[in-house]
């Protein structure tokens, strides 16, 4: 053996070991410098999403809160005054909670404009935090999360008016059957919709019906369309016949044909799709075209074939509670129209709300409002020579008995019932009919409409021979419905014959000193006639020309004397009560008031009630 060898292989090992130990330690610090790093960053990231959830948490908080507010009360009175001069550094409606085991969150009100007189735009902040030291504060070192939000509380036209009949409690359409009823529109309850047919077998309907379910009513609403013998549909008419029909007959909108309305998809089309009637339901671009059955089962065409499997919901309804609001858009509101759709300008632009009516003793027209507004009760009977003329939103604190013809633009608010007595009747009726969209839109732009609208009831007929069962059983409970407000309070059912603040009862009308025998008196039909002669010949309403609204009921005594009813327009109300004593009943709706979009208002503006609504516009951490 050789020792001088032997040293060298001993050093050698020894130095090959120091090196591969001083590897491995380096490897371990630098495997335990990663993995720290790894938790930090993980830890780093647990507490970004946490804050950022207890932000979002606080977002959401704040935003129900105010929308709740909002959507109560459909007014912006309570928001100004809380919510006036908010910013940054001055935050209001603050809101602060705590997730148990997670951290806090504090949101505020940073910014309140108001774009427009109907929208109240909002940003909040909201702040998410882990309060490490617990002491409900948020400290310089403790991790924060910081979110603004952006969005837009408006008073929007309701859905609702999308209808030729909507009822909220229950819909139903009994014992009709063939041409007794003709509908021509849609209708929806904010519940069940049963019918039951007559002995003709089913009523035509050449529209959308739909139902959806409704938990604030009680008893709750399943929100089923009920029909007779499990799916035993309502008749329509094929596109063919309706197309036949509507020829001579002005108010029915038109029937969906390709050749004029456009190919379905198309940039054409889809200007027309919300004004024409196809008998075969279908689903275009995720909503229903045409006749469809809807409900809590999902939507299906008048075959039974599904469309679409989910649930329908709810529409808000307005609420005209408030009537000083009214007042003040009576008394404020000047005709916003500067030019109509084809261009030409509108001669009543800038124009105050006023009402006249013909005065025969005086032999002229006289103006029965001041500024917009009417206190206490009146009278409104218009002449075929001499209507009644109304421009804009017309308030009446008390009641509003009403029947003639009506020339122009506008809607009368009732402080508590609408009494129609005779027929209403548009002296310049719209016409539907024609090929050129805009060749319609600007004809039916200028003709008459007329909005009613009740704070209480919409009851049409004489009121002194209301009777059980005939209306009077239809407007008192178990008939009509009770249900809960959005903070859980009752509300008890209508009931026609409670005695309210005027000493009468909630069906009778509180005009005059008469009551009751004037209403009778100003159901006799009265016109003018030729000659400049008072003729008078009572005769019961066969004809409404309106936009129905009611907080309560809509109903009455109706086509008493044999010649049936055709409302052009809509009936909308919580409970509806009308009783027919002769047909055919006949509903065609004026779609002149539809809101067509988003971002694009009605035909005509007749200051319709408005219901909340809320929209979202921005989101952005901040940091």
């Amino acid at each position: 053996m050789r020792v001088q060898n032997t040293r060298r292989t001993r050093g050698s090992t020894l130095v090959t070991t120091l090196v591969l130990g001083g590897i491995a330690t380096i490897t371990a610090i630098a495997y335990l410098d990663i993995a720290t790093q790894d938790l930090r960053t993980a830890n780093a990231r647990m507490r970004e999403v946490a804050t950022q959830n207890l932000a979002e948490g606080g977002l959401n908080a704040i935003t129900q809160d105010l929308w709740r507010q909002f959507k109560i009360a459909q007014r912006f009175d309570a928001l100004h005054s809380a919510l006036n001069g908010a910013s940054p550094t001055s935050p209001r409606w603050v809101r602060t909670g705590v997730f148990a085991g997670v951290g806090n969150y504090t949101a505020s009100v940073i910014g309140y404009t108001q774009p427009d007189s109907y929208t109240r735009r909002i940003t909040v902040r909201s702040v998410g935090w882990i309060d490490r030291n617990g002491n409900g504060q948020l400290d310089a070192r403790e991790p924060r999360q910081v979110i603004d939000q952006t969005f837009d509380l408006a008073l929007t036209r309701s859905a609702v008016f999308d209808y030729a009949y909507f009822v909220n409690n229950y819909g139903w359409m009994y014992g009709f059957s063939g041409e007794q009823l003709v509908m021509n529109g849609d209708s929806r309850s904010n519940g069940d919709f049963e019918f039951r047919y007559g002995s003709g077998g089913p009523p035509v309907f050449n529209g959308s019906i739909i139902a959806s379910p409704n938990e604030k009513l009680s008893p709750r609403a399943q929100g089923r369309v009920i029909l007779p013998g499990g799916f035993q549909t309502p008749r329509q008419w094929s596109n063919t016949e309706y197309a036949t029909r509507a020829l001579t007959d002005p108010w029915m909108r038109q029937v969906y044909n390709s050749a004029i309305h456009g190919a379905i998809g198309s940039s054409t089309f889809n200007l027309w799709r919300d004004y024409v009637y196809n008998a075969q339901g279908q689903m275009v671009n995720g909503s229903p075209f045409g006749a469809v059955l809807a409900d809590v089962n999902g939507t299906r065409n008048f075959n039974n074939q599904t469309l679409d499997t989910r649930p329908t919901s709810e529409l808000v309804l307005p609420d005209l509670n408030d009537l000083n609001y009214y007042i003040n858009l009576s008394r404020t509101w000047r005709n916003p129209k500067a030019t109509y759709s084809d261009g030409l300008p509108n001669p009543n632009y800038n124009q105050p709300a006023y009402i006249e009516v013909w005065d025969p003793q005086q032999n002229r027209y006289v103006r029965v409002d001041t500024n917009g507004v009417i206190n206490g009760s009146v009278a409104l009977i218009g002449y075929q020579n001499r209507p009644i003329r109304i421009h804009g939103p017309i308030t009446v604190t008390q009641d509003v008995v009403i029947r003639g013809y009506i020339e122009g633009q506008g809607t009368i608010y009732a402080g508590r019932n609408v009494h129609i007595v005779g027929d209403i009747i548009y002296k310049n009726p719209p016409d539907f009919r024609g090929s050129v969209l805009n060749t319609v839109l600007s004809l039916n732009e200028r003709k008459d409409a007329l909005g009613l609208a009740a704070r209480g009831s919409i009851m049409m007929g004489n009121t002194k021979r209301f009777g059980n069962p005939y209306p009077l059983h239809y407007m008192t409970p178990p008939f009509t419905r009770g249900r809960y407000d959005e903070n859980g309070n009752w509300i008890p059912p209508f009931d026609a014959r409670q005695t309210d603040s005027t000493g009468r009862m909630r069906y009778q009308s509180a005009y005059g000193d008469a009551g009751q025998n004037e209403i009778e008196r100003l159901s006799l039909q009265i016109d003018i006639n030729q000659n400049g002669i008072i003729e008078d010949d009572e005769k019961g309403i066969s004809r409404i020309d309106a936009i129905m609204f009611t907080n309560f009921v809509g109903g009455g005594n109706l086509a008493t004397d044999g010649r049936g009813l055709t409302v052009n327009g809509t009936i909308i109300a919580k409970d509806e009560a009308m009783v027919l004593y002769s047909l055919p009943l006949r509903f065609n709706y004026d779609w002149r008031i539809r809101e067509r979009s988003l971002d694009d208002q009605p035909l005509i503006n007749i200051e319709l009630p408005r219901v909340a609504s809320v929209m979202r516009l921005a989101w952005q951490k901040t940091r």
